[in-house]
């Protein structure tokens, strides 16, 4: 049997350009409401509440254990930077209880697992 390389080629590319290969690293839905962002492989959604702020981590849709993570969140709004810490709670949660995050903020969540690997993301609140 004889192989056309030329048309193996494109139909390999065609492959790699379908919609389900943009997906190959795990849904970008929210799954609690909130606000997604990718940094690599980690996926970070942020949601804001009036009990404050929750992160929750994920990699290619498999929750990943906050409790493995050391995190702050930095929010800059009307030229103040606001800190706080996020603590593990529970799963892949991680909570700044009593944080507020303002309208149209800047916030910046920095992730740092157990081996020194440093995950960065940056929301921008409605």
């Amino acid at each position: 049997m004889k192989f056309d390389l030329m048309k193996l080629g494109l139909a390999a590319a065609a492959l790699a350009l379908t919609p389900t290969a943009a997906f190959a690293h795990g849904s970008m839905k929210p799954q609690h409401g909130g606000l997604v962002q990718m940094s690599g492989e980690t996926m970070v959604e942020l949601v804001a509440g009036a009990k404050g702020v929750d992160i929750f981590i994920s990699e290619e849709d498999e929750p990943l254990p906050a409790s493995a993570y050391t995190a702050t969140l930095t929010q800059t709004a009307s030229g103040q930077k606001t800190q706080a810490a996020l603590k593990p709670a529970g799963g892949n949660k991680l909570s700044a209880p009593g944080f507020k995050a303002a309208k149209g903020a800047k916030i910046v969540v920095a992730l740092v697992n157990k081996s020194g690997a440093k995950v960065f993301t940056t929301f921008q609140t409605k």
